[in-house]
Order: C-alpha cells, then structure tokens, then sequence
C-alpha cells in the first residue's frame, strides 16, 4: 500500500516496521496474521496513534501474548495528536507489566484509569483521546476500550462489536422511550448524539467498557480496531466484506471504501485488522 502514502498523505505510528506480519502461536492450534491501515482524511493533522507489540518476536509472542491499540484524539482539544500518542505508550507499558497469573480485567481497567490520570495531568486537561485496546494470549481476548472507537468480531458470517461506545447516543436512545412515538433517527440525528461521555486524558475517568472473562477466539475469526473515522463510515456489510479478506488485503479494502464514501471533512481513520486461522 505504499503508493496509497503518497497519494493520501497517510501518517503512520506503528512500534515495529512491518505493515503486514504473520504469528504463530505454538501448539495453540491458530495462526495470527495483521495488518494496519491509516490515512489523514480531509484534516490537516493526524490525531491517531496505534500500536502493535510482539509482532515478530515469537518469544515474546509465547510468553505475552499480543496487544493492539488504537487512540484516537479529540481534534477539537489542543493537543489531541499529544495525549493519544501518550496514551498508546502508557497502554504499551501497561500491557508490559500485566501478570498473566492475576486479575488480568482489573489489571487493565485501573492500567487504563492511571494512564488517564497521568495525561490529565501532563496536559492539565487540555487534550483528551479515544483507546480501544485487545490482549491475546493463549488463544483467548482481552479488550478494553474508552470513548468511541470501535472493537469488532468477525464470526460465523456476522459482524458484532464488542464494545459499548461511551457518546450521549446512548442515554439519547433511552429518553426517546418515553417518548410517543418512538423515533430512533431523532435520537441519532441530535446534536450532542457523538458528544463523548469518557475519554482518556479527562478529569477522575473512572468509566471503562471491557471483557470481564477471557473469550475464546476460534479459527475463520478476525478483528477490527479502529477509530470512528472508519467504524463512523462504513456500515456493517461493508466492514464483514474486508474483514473476510486477509489482514493486508483488508486494511487495503477498507481505505479504499472510506475513500470512495467522499465524506465531507472526512475524519482520520486507522485500523489493525487480525484474523485468526488454524494452524494446522
């Protein structure tokens, strides 16, 4: 995809060098393969950061596991790009230290409240981001997630996301059931319908969405972290259809869709997309 950097501008942050990369987990019974993709869009900066760890360090991969995040800063905050970049590293740092012997849920839950107290007061609140992150090991996920990016599960034909998008929508979605009729597209169509309830950087974040038990991933599986300039964009069939590609084909087609919606102020947009094959 190095033509589409030039042509679109794409900025990327990754911690190892390869865009595309295949992972074995040893007598596990599934192989991991990923790729990313991210492009600037109609804005001037780029406010996503991302993050793959133990992409190629098989060692490291048996004995941690593999983590992916995505942030995505608040471009109307002065220093988005700032707080998602320290968010992914405070999150690489996190996952470091997780002991897969504890509580690896509450691990992450008060991991992820400390970052966000940490950045809070790095940039005394001036700054906030999205995070989704995701923990494999042994063969089984992890997620986490805070704001609005988006965690998805490919299965068994379907698309599901697992995580609860932390906006006003939803609080919007259970006034308009007391109201006669009901009219779902007024709640969506309200102006503080994407305004977001949590965000890491802000003041005593104490909200967070995640997996309270480890789920078992089974082979044909795939997921998509991503920040809402693609889950905001593009509509579930959309995304089953590059999610039931490979990994690099994927990243490939979703850049592609994005590009073609023509979206007016065409938000940044970045995914990793994993699949999850048997090994055999």
């Amino acid at each position: 995809m190095g033509i589409l950097d030039g042509l679109f501008r794409r900025s990327r942050r990754v911690t190892e060098p390869q865009s595309t990369l295949s992972l074995e987990r040893c007598g596990g019974g599934l192989r991991f393969q990923a790729a990313n993709v991210q492009g600037i869009g109609d804005r001037e900066d780029q406010e996503d950061s991302f993050a793959l760890l133990n992409a190629s360090d098989a060692a490291a991969l048996r004995r941690e596991g593999l983590f992916a995040v995505v942030a995505d800063g608040m471009g109307g905050m002065a220093d988005g790009r700032a707080v998602s970049q320290g968010a992914v590293e405070a999150l690489l740092q996190l996952f470091s230290a997780i002991r897969p012997e504890g509580d690896v849920p509450r691990q992450l839950r008060e991991g992820v409240f400390a970052a966000s107290d940490g950045l809070f007061e790095r940039f005394l609140g001036r700054g906030g981001t999205t995070a989704v992150a995701v923990r494999i090991f042994d063969n089984a996920l992890h997620w986490i997630s805070v704001g609005d990016s988006a965690i998805f599960l490919k299965r068994c034909g379907g698309v599901f996301q697992l995580n609860r998008e932390h906006t006003c929508l939803n609080d919007l979605y259970l006034r308009e059931l007391e109201q006669e009729p009901v009219d779902k597209g007024r709640a969506e169509g309200h102006e503080d319908a994407r305004r977001l309830t949590a965000f890491v950087g802000m003041q005593d974040l104490r909200t967070a969405d995640q997996s309270l038990r480890p789920l078992p991933l089974e082979p044909g599986d795939a997921l998509l972290l991503c920040s809402d300039g693609i889950s905001g964009v593009l509509s579930p069939a959309e995304l089953l259809e590059a999610m039931s590609l490979s990994p690099q084909e994927g990243c490939a087609l979703l850049e592609t869709m994005v590009l073609e919606k023509g979206v007016p102020e065409q938000d940044n947009y970045t995914g990793i997309l994993i699949s999850c094959q048997s090994a055999k």
